[in-house]
């Protein structure tokens, strides 16, 4: 345990993440020591075994998405009670560590997706908390906890390109606003021929 209360290892991030060169270069720090190496100004966040898949929740108004994506392989043990002060940049890491006899595509295949009706509800909070109707996160399965979940990331102007049936999903979220609009311009109309 650190003195800012973190468990080693950590993820370092760019503290600015939108628009910037380096906004997606993520470091994995093991211990202490790896902490000299950094470039402020950065965010730490606790690194959390998660067996290498990521969901990723796309939120359109009340549309949810989620889908699973491959993302940093499982630390060891080995790894983690090591003494070095080696930083290791997130996409080298994981090219090291796949498993040879285990494919992405077979570890994401084979992961389950959380129950459809937690993750509305963590949508439909984070939407009310954030005041966002356009947005996504990234949610992590703790593999201690196998039904605790982390939300890691919130982008509040995401892309939807690669969420299956975007078009879709994006088509109904706008004809939702439009009706929403209409009704609420319907109710003012009404409202104003009762006071007159």
């Amino acid at each position: 345990m650190t003195r800012e209360g973190l468990k080693f290892p950590v993820i370092a991030k760019p503290l600015i993440a939108a628009g910037a060169a380096n906004s997606h270069q993520l470091s994995l720090i093991l211990n202490q020591n790896g902490l000299t190496k950094l470039n402020p100004p950065i965010v730490l966040q606790e690194f959390v075994n998660h067996g290498g898949v990521i969901f990723k929740v796309y939120v359109a108004g009340d549309h949810v998405k989620c889908v699973k994506r491959k993302s940093l392989t499982d630390i060891s043990e080995e790894k983690l009670n090591t003494s070095t002060s080696e930083n290791y940049q997130v996409s080298n890491f994981s090219a090291q560590n796949q498993s040879d006899h285990e494919s992405f595509a077979e570890l994401i295949e084979a992961a389950e997706m959380p129950p459809l009706s937690f993750v509305n509800e963590v949508a439909n909070r984070m939407r009310d908390a954030l005041k966002l109707h356009l947005f996504n996160f990234d949610m992590l399965r703790d593999s201690r906890i196998g039904t605790r979940y982390l939300v890691i990331d919130v982008n509040y102007f995401p892309g939807y390109a690669k969420m299956p049936e975007f078009e879709t999903v994006l088509i109904d979220f706008f004809i939702d606003i439009a009706h929403q609009k209409r009704s609420s311009e319907s109710g003012n109309s009404d409202q104003m021929e009762n006071k007159n």
